[in-house]
């Protein structure tokens, strides 16, 4: 009988779903951000647990959020200094390679949420009009490094001896020498 009240409380429920507040939706700051950063930050809001009161701990590393979003791995490290330009997301702890040489990703706090009894900072909200410019440069986008050509030595292998090339010489020999011979004949 219990189990039969339980499906009946499911029936109201909703599925899963990630929250996003109507006030950091009309935020200057919100309308700022590029498309891709906004499902950036759904993607990693979407991580947190309002039973685990994870924020601060929440963490999505460039490789999967690549796959994720269909995108390169730079550009997510972009998104990601977009979001902490704008105040969305503050680095909690930075990423490292672990003791058994498997890397670590970076932890982020959400500012929209709160913190260990502390309440949201909603720092986009306090956002300056300043304008996120990349000082990161990709490597990616540069050229590939030209390697030097080798220097050759001195001599020319078919340098022209009176306009002609050795090998114009060497034909114009051959046919004298073909020609006298065909005199003889």
């Amino acid at each position: 009988m219990g189990r039969n009240r339980h499906r009946d409380g499911d029936k109201n429920r909703l599925p899963p779903f990630v929250p996003l507040l109507v006030e950091t939706l009309d935020s200057p700051a919100w309308q700022a951000l590029s498309h891709k950063s906004k499902i950036l930050y759904i993607a990693l809001k979407r991580r947190y647990s309002s039973k685990l009161h994870n924020n601060g701990r929440l963490f999505l590393s460039q490789r999967k959020a690549a796959a994720e979003l269909g995108s390169h791995h730079n550009q997510i490290a972009r998104w990601y200094r977009e979001l902490q330009h704008f105040g969305f997301i503050v680095m909690h702890a930075p990423g490292f390679l672990g003791v058994e040489g498997i890397g670590q990703a970076p932890r982020w706090r959400l500012t929209e949420l709160g913190h260990m009894g502390d309440p949201p900072t909603r720092d986009y909200l306090r956002w300056n009009g300043e304008e996120f410019v990349d000082q990161k440069k990709s490597r990616a986008a540069n050229p590939a490094r030209t390697v030097r050509e080798k220097r050759r030595g001195c001599v020319q292998e078919s340098s022209p001896i009176n306009g002609n090339s050795v090998l114009e010489k060497l034909h114009k020999d051959l046919g004298q020498d073909n020609a006298g011979k065909a005199a003889q004949i």
